[in-house]
């Protein structure tokens, strides 16, 4: 019954169908109309570009509801001829239905809204916003024009700590040189006079007892200055030395310096005990020879008069590498001397009635920097010493714990 038409009369009845009246009705409706229509599609496409600005749900209540209200004035020009009245008020009460749920969320939306930020506010914060930038790249460009002042400092600190390192490099070379020819050179005025020295005593037919003294610590200062002489030449020569890298075992190597010393342990009746991994390592057999007959001789010759030498001597596998160590129960030293005892001529037992040049563990230290191993050292004065040798990983051919 909504859409019957025979009851009714047209609007353009109660016009009396002038026409000036109807023209002024069609022509409004039919531009209400397409702008309505116009609205919602610029909405839509507006969404489509930029769905970040308004949330879908939003756009297309609204899109509904200004189209339904198109609707209402395109009905209202088709009424002027033909009496809808009943589909028209169906398009009225789905337009109702729509503006009341777009009226509902508008007041929903306000909260929302009002939070905006205004005009004003935005520009604002929009200049704020360009000082700090503007500030951030003036701290850049100070930023980037120290650290090129850096850079320029840190190029210029390195050529130069290079210039003194090949400096350093050639006064080292120089000086090892210098050692080398200088030792070389002495020894053998030293030996001539050890050498008349023990004549003139074998040939000294005065008999006379302080005369005899004089040319008895004459032979004994020139035989101790032809020691030390040897001993630099040996830490001289090390620096020359040509590396040979070798696949060496440690247990080999260590009977091998065992027995080198062995008139030396036979003649303090010493004992000496092994517990040696079966271990191959790449190593310099003449540094490493260096190094364990300095130790072990050292452990040797630096145990009390009244004492038993007794040395100990491991090697076995660690998380770094290997560690070979070598404990005796000599004099020992003062641990706060630990620094020292590796420097050339650094005799710390100077009045024990041992004769040595100081050298010994100077020597070490240098053969074994050439190896690339390390040593430490741990000591109770009158008790003991015991070195450790730390041979790096990379330097491991072969580990058999089995054979030790």
């Amino acid at each position: 019954m909504y859409f019957e038409t025979n009851s009714f009369l047209a609007h353009g009845y109660c016009m009396t169908w002038r026409t000036d009246l109807i023209a002024l009705h069609a022509f409004s409706d039919l531009v209400i109309f397409v702008s309505y229509f116009i609205i919602p599609t610029a909405l839509l496409y507006l969404h489509y570009k930029r769905s970040d600005l308004v949330r879908s749900r939003i756009i297309f209540l609204f899109s509904a509801f200004i189209l339904a209200c198109g609707l209402t004035h395109l009905i209202g020009l088709i009424t002027l001829w033909n009496p809808v009245y009943g589909f028209e008020g169906m398009v009225k009460a789905a337009t109702a239905v729509v503006s009341g749920l777009t009226a509902f969320a508008s007041w929903m939306l306000m909260p929302a809204a009002l939070k905006l930020p205004s005009a004003q506010t935005l520009k604002l914060k929009n200049d704020a916003l360009g000082l700090s930038i503007a500030e951030q790249r003036r701290a850049n460009a100070e930023l980037e024009t120290i650290k090129a002042e850096l850079e320029s400092r840190i190029q210029e600190r390195t050529r130069e700590l290079q210039g003194k390192a090949e400096a350093l490099e050639r006064m080292n070379a120089s000086l090892s040189q210098y050692a080398h020819f200088a030792s070389h050179d002495l020894q053998e005025p030293l030996r001539k006079i050890v050498s008349f020295s023990e004549l003139a005593i074998e040939q000294d037919t005065t008999g006379d007892a302080e005369q005899k003294l004089y040319l008895e610590k004459i032979n004994s200062s020139a035989r101790r200055a032809r020691t030390l002489v040897r001993s630099i030449l040996h830490h001289a020569e090390i620096d020359q030395h040509m590396i040979d890298i070798q696949d060496l075992s440690l247990k080999a190597e260590t009977e091998a310096t065992l027995e080198n010393l062995e008139l030396a342990i036979k003649e303090r009746q010493g004992t000496i005990t092994t517990d040696i991994a079966d271990i191959v390592v790449r190593a310099d057999p003449s540094l490493v020879a260096q190094a364990l007959q300095n130790i072990i001789g050292n452990a040797i010759k630096y145990t009390p008069a009244d004492r038993t030498p007794r040395i100990a001597i491991t090697a076995s596998r660690t998380e770094g590498g290997v560690a070979y160590t070598i404990q005796d129960n000599g004099m020992g030293f003062d641990p706060a001397l630990k620094e020292r005892i590796f420097l050339p001529f650094a005799r710390l037992h100077s009045g024990s009635g041992v004769d040595g040049t100081g050298m010994g563990l100077a020597i070490v230290v240098k053969a074994l920097g050439h190896l690339g191993w390390r040593i430490a050292v741990d000591t109770v004065e009158t008790e003991g010493t015991r070195f450790v040798i730390t041979i790096p990983e990379d330097q491991i051919v072969s580990v058999d714990a089995s054979g030790g």
